[in-house]
């Protein structure tokens, strides 16, 4: 049994490069996530046909979870920037986890609740504030990731697919030879 779901928030070709070939990863496929029908890229990069710029991961659950794939997604994408990140900037950028399943859904609330609540203070009434890192409203970090049931995916024409591995002289935002040593999935 295979299961899917689908990624944004940064450029597709370094979400591809660092998804690929991971354990219990089956396949990498870059594209336009809840996109209008017969999207180009062009129009999903332009806001016209709507949707994600993103990745389809096809994945075994035996092998992979899916706390660890947005483990790895957040480890590289910020969830509190408005959209995207980097040289990459735009409605079509901004950070998402697209679920198929009924039974991921919470799986996926959990982890999207998690990383809203990461670094605010329990609420400890109306008049006391304790190191509270959102009493400033100009420091307050705010969530951005969206979680979202998966439409549609229409995968990029092929000359997008495995960008990376046909043009590594490409310069890229993540650093993704660091990021290899660092996380061995």
């Amino acid at each position: 049994m295979t299961k899917r779901i689908c990624l944004s928030g940064a450029d597709m070709y370094e979400l591809e490069e660092i998804f690929a070939g991971r354990r219990g990863i089956i396949s990498v496929r870059t594209g336009y996530i809840n996109a209008a029908e017969n999207a180009r890229h062009e129009d999903v990069v332009t806001g016209a046909a709507g949707g994600r710029m993103g990745i389809e991961i096809t994945f075994d659950p035996k092998k992979i979870d899916i706390s660890q794939i947005l483990d790895l997604l957040f480890a590289v994408v910020t969830p509190y920037s408005i959209d995207g990140q980097g040289y990459v900037r735009g409605a079509a950028y901004r950070a998402g986890v697209f679920y198929e399943s009924d039974e991921d859904e919470p799986l996926v609330a959990l982890h999207m609740t998690f990383l809203a609540g990461r670094g605010r203070c329990p609420d400890t009434g109306e008049t006391l504030v304790l190191n509270d890192p959102n009493h400033n409203a100009d420091a307050r970090r705010v969530m951005h990731a969206t979680m979202e049931r998966l439409a549609s995916f229409a995968p990029a024409a092929e000359e997008h697919q495995g960008y990376l591995k046909k043009h590594p002289e490409t310069e890229t935002y993540i650093d993704l030879a660091r990021l290899r040593e660092l996380v061995k999935l």
